[in-house]
Protein backbone atom coordinates (compact mmCIF):
# COMPACT_ATOMS: atom_id res chain seq x y z
CA UNK A 1 0.00 0.00 0.00
CA UNK A 2 1.38 3.16 -0.97
CA UNK A 3 2.40 5.80 1.76
CA UNK A 4 -0.55 8.61 2.18
CA UNK A 5 -0.08 11.40 1.00
CA UNK A 6 -2.14 13.65 3.27
CA UNK A 7 0.37 12.28 6.27
CA UNK A 8 3.67 13.48 4.33
CA UNK A 9 1.80 16.64 3.79
CA UNK A 10 0.87 16.86 7.60
CA UNK A 11 4.92 15.64 8.57
CA UNK A 12 6.30 18.06 6.67
CA UNK A 13 3.74 20.71 7.90
CA UNK A 14 4.98 20.40 11.67
CA UNK A 15 8.17 18.55 11.30
CA UNK A 16 9.86 21.46 9.26
CA UNK A 17 12.99 20.75 7.32
CA UNK A 18 16.30 21.00 8.60
CA UNK A 19 19.45 20.27 6.69
CA UNK A 20 21.52 20.25 9.57
CA UNK A 21 21.57 17.67 12.52
CA UNK A 22 19.56 19.39 15.69
CA UNK A 23 19.10 18.27 19.43
CA UNK A 24 15.27 16.67 19.69
CA UNK A 25 13.15 19.54 20.96
CA UNK A 26 11.76 17.22 24.06
CA UNK A 27 14.60 16.42 25.49
CA UNK A 28 17.10 18.57 24.41
CA UNK A 29 19.61 15.71 23.39
CA UNK A 30 18.80 12.60 21.63
CA UNK A 31 17.91 11.71 19.24
CA UNK A 32 20.06 14.21 17.17
CA UNK A 33 17.57 14.86 14.55
CA UNK A 34 17.85 15.78 10.73
CA UNK A 35 16.01 16.41 7.59
CA UNK A 36 11.99 16.20 8.11
CA UNK A 37 12.08 15.07 11.29
CA UNK A 38 14.45 11.88 11.16
CA UNK A 39 16.44 10.21 13.55
CA UNK A 40 18.43 7.39 12.20
CA UNK A 41 20.52 7.30 9.24
CA UNK A 42 19.50 5.13 5.77
CA UNK A 43 21.90 2.46 7.49
CA UNK A 44 20.60 3.11 11.06
CA UNK A 45 23.00 4.90 12.26
CA UNK A 46 22.75 7.95 14.41
CA UNK A 47 23.07 11.91 13.61
CA UNK A 48 25.76 13.92 15.24
CA UNK A 49 25.40 17.46 15.76
CA UNK A 50 25.79 19.40 12.94
CA UNK A 51 25.87 16.61 10.08
CA UNK A 52 24.59 18.19 6.92
CA UNK A 53 22.45 16.69 4.05
CA UNK A 54 20.89 18.55 1.27
CA UNK A 55 17.45 19.01 0.74
CA UNK A 56 16.91 15.87 -2.30
CA UNK A 57 18.58 14.03 0.88
CA UNK A 58 16.38 14.29 3.32
CA UNK A 59 12.98 13.71 1.13
CA UNK A 60 14.78 10.40 0.18
CA UNK A 61 15.04 9.95 3.93
CA UNK A 62 11.47 10.74 4.88
CA UNK A 63 10.18 8.30 2.30
CA UNK A 64 12.85 5.81 3.15
CA UNK A 65 11.84 5.95 7.22
CA UNK A 66 8.02 6.09 6.33
CA UNK A 67 8.19 3.07 3.82
CA UNK A 68 10.49 1.20 5.73
CA UNK A 69 10.01 2.02 9.77
CA UNK A 70 6.81 3.46 9.88
CA UNK A 71 4.10 2.00 7.14
CA UNK A 72 4.72 -2.03 7.79
CA UNK A 73 3.93 -1.29 11.43
CA UNK A 74 0.99 1.03 11.23
CA UNK A 75 -1.03 -1.57 9.07
CA UNK A 76 -1.05 -3.62 11.59
CA UNK A 77 -3.53 -1.53 13.06
CA UNK A 78 -7.03 -3.13 12.55
CA UNK A 79 -9.30 -2.18 9.66
CA UNK A 80 -6.13 0.07 8.21
CA UNK A 81 -7.24 -1.21 5.27
CA UNK A 82 -11.19 0.17 5.47
CA UNK A 83 -9.61 3.63 6.51
CA UNK A 84 -9.52 6.23 3.53
CA UNK A 85 -5.91 7.98 2.78
CA UNK A 86 -6.56 10.91 5.01
CA UNK A 87 -7.12 8.69 7.98
CA UNK A 88 -4.21 6.45 7.55
CA UNK A 89 -2.49 9.94 6.89
CA UNK A 90 -3.60 11.62 10.38
CA UNK A 91 -2.53 8.54 12.34
CA UNK A 92 1.05 8.25 9.59
CA UNK A 93 1.92 12.25 10.92
CA UNK A 94 0.24 11.02 15.11
CA UNK A 95 3.23 7.46 14.34
CA UNK A 96 5.96 9.44 13.06
CA UNK A 97 5.68 12.11 15.95
CA UNK A 98 4.70 9.32 19.20
CA UNK A 99 6.67 6.30 17.27
CA UNK A 100 4.80 4.20 14.97
CA UNK A 101 4.50 1.17 17.70
CA UNK A 102 1.93 3.21 19.44
CA UNK A 103 -0.89 0.80 18.98
CA UNK A 104 -1.42 -1.46 21.94
CA UNK A 105 1.38 0.61 23.70
CA UNK A 106 1.31 1.15 27.69
CA UNK A 107 1.07 5.14 27.36
CA UNK A 108 -1.79 4.57 24.40
CA UNK A 109 -4.47 2.70 25.69
CA UNK A 110 -7.24 5.30 24.42
CA UNK A 111 -6.51 5.25 20.39
CA UNK A 112 -5.90 2.01 20.78
CA UNK A 113 -9.26 0.91 22.18
CA UNK A 114 -11.16 3.45 19.71
CA UNK A 115 -8.84 1.71 16.17
CA UNK A 116 -9.87 -1.38 17.78
CA UNK A 117 -13.74 -1.06 17.82
CA UNK A 118 -13.53 1.44 14.65
CA UNK A 119 -14.22 4.26 16.87
CA UNK A 120 -13.77 6.91 14.45
CA UNK A 121 -15.64 9.76 15.93
CA UNK A 122 -14.00 8.82 19.06
CA UNK A 123 -10.69 9.71 17.24
CA UNK A 124 -11.58 13.42 17.22
CA UNK A 125 -11.27 13.45 21.13
CA UNK A 126 -9.16 10.86 21.87
CA UNK A 127 -6.31 12.10 19.79
CA UNK A 128 -5.76 15.79 21.41
CA UNK A 129 -5.14 13.61 24.65
CA UNK A 130 -1.33 12.90 23.05
CA UNK A 131 0.42 16.15 23.55
CA UNK A 132 2.92 16.13 26.46
CA UNK A 133 1.22 18.37 28.70
CA UNK A 134 3.01 20.84 30.81
CA UNK A 135 6.25 20.36 28.40
CA UNK A 136 7.35 22.98 26.00
CA UNK A 137 6.17 21.81 23.17
CA UNK A 138 2.74 21.21 24.44
CA UNK A 139 1.72 23.99 22.30
CA UNK A 140 3.09 22.68 18.63
CA UNK A 141 2.02 19.62 19.60
CA UNK A 142 -1.66 20.80 20.39
CA UNK A 143 -1.75 22.38 16.81
CA UNK A 144 -0.98 19.15 15.24
CA UNK A 145 -3.33 17.26 17.03
CA UNK A 146 -5.86 19.54 15.99
CA UNK A 147 -4.51 19.04 12.42
CA UNK A 148 -4.55 15.38 12.43
CA UNK A 149 -8.20 15.36 13.75
CA UNK A 150 -9.30 17.49 10.65
CA UNK A 151 -7.95 14.90 8.41
CA UNK A 152 -10.11 11.95 9.83
CA UNK A 153 -13.24 13.46 7.87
Amino acid sequence: MPIPVPGIELIKEFEGCHLVAYPDPLSGGKPITIGWGCTKKLDGGEWKLGDRITQEQADQLLIHQLENDYLPKLQKIPHWDEMNDNQRGALLSFGYNLGASFYGGSNFQTITKALKNKEWDKLKTVIPMYCNPGSKVEKGLRRRREAEVNYLH
